[in-house]
């Protein structure tokens, strides 16, 4: 579908980043008004606020919020409170790939689940991992250039660095510091680059949905952008065009238990 950014914040590129997606995913989320929700990783709560719009009943979770979202309630993905068959649909955004214990979210996310529902989850790609990898050294000296030149360095608007679990930043010796200039941190679970290069793919993520009984019913290529906030705003057409070819930074997922 065709989505327009017109009225997208302008002030804060992680904002206009996730409502970008949660737009175009609208076609996906066409059910009642009365289907209960429950939003894994609400983070500081811009993606609630929308679904709040499009459903009465919207339940926000985060192992660790970034931001007070109101009816939020602290619990982890693995280990739900709520009883079996509690909602019609289960929505995250790039949240996934930072929950250590995958197989039991899913668990979990079934148990919860009433028969018929749908899941919707969105998760980088192994091209949004390319271009971590790739120019986290061009990222590295435009944060100096903005760093040394007064006015450049003005901030695109980002959640905060605890949001959706990942690890409290830590200090590090000048040589660890100088490595992070060229090298980027890992961004979820995996081990190392490598695997995450091959478990953002789309066919990791399949089989992962395979193992655990979940129906694949879709799979849309959401956007394309770096995640170092270089020319926020900018290209936007072409970045929604090379997103359309499959090019894209983000990529969702339809799911079904067909148990259910």
């Amino acid at each position: 579908m065709r989505v327009s950014t017109e009225n997208l914040p302008r002030d804060n590129w992680h904002h206009f980043l996730r409502l970008r997606d949660l737009e175009q995913l609208k076609g996906h989320l066409d059910l009642p008004r009365n289907s209960k929700v429950l939003e894994l990783g609400a983070g500081d709560g811009v993606q609630t606020t929308v679904l709040r719009k499009l459903f009465d009943d919207v339940v926000p979770i985060d192992v660790d919020p970034s931001g007070v979202v109101e009816g939020l309630i602290v619990a982890d993905a693995a280990d739900l409170p709520f009883e079996d068959n509690s909602f019609n649909v289960i929505f995250s955004s790039n949240v996934l790939e930072h929950v250590e214990d995958l197989d039991a979210a899913f668990a979990e996310m079934k148990r919860v689940l009433k028969p018929g529902g749908v899941m919707v989850h969105t998760m980088p790609t192994s091209i949004w991992k390319l271009i971590q990898l790739l120019l986290r050294p061009v990222a590295s000296l435009v944060k100096i250039v903005k760093r040394l030149v007064p006015g450049l360095g003005k901030s695109s608007g980002r959640a905060v660095p605890l949001s959706h679990g990942e690890s409290p930043r830590v200090s590090r010796s000048l040589v660890g510091r100088v490595i992070g200039l060229v090298v980027p941190t890992i961004h979820g679970t995996s081990g190392n680059h490598i695997s995450e290069l091959i478990e953002f793919s789309a066919r990791s993520w399949q089989r992962k949905f395979d193992v655990v009984g979940l129906e694949l019913k879709g799979s849309d290529p959401l956007y394309l952008h770096s995640p170092y906030d270089l020319m926020p705003y900018r290209l936007v057409g072409v970045r929604d065009l090379l997103g359309k070819l499959g090019f894209c930074s983000v990529r969702a997922y339809v799911l079904t238990d067909p148990t259910g």
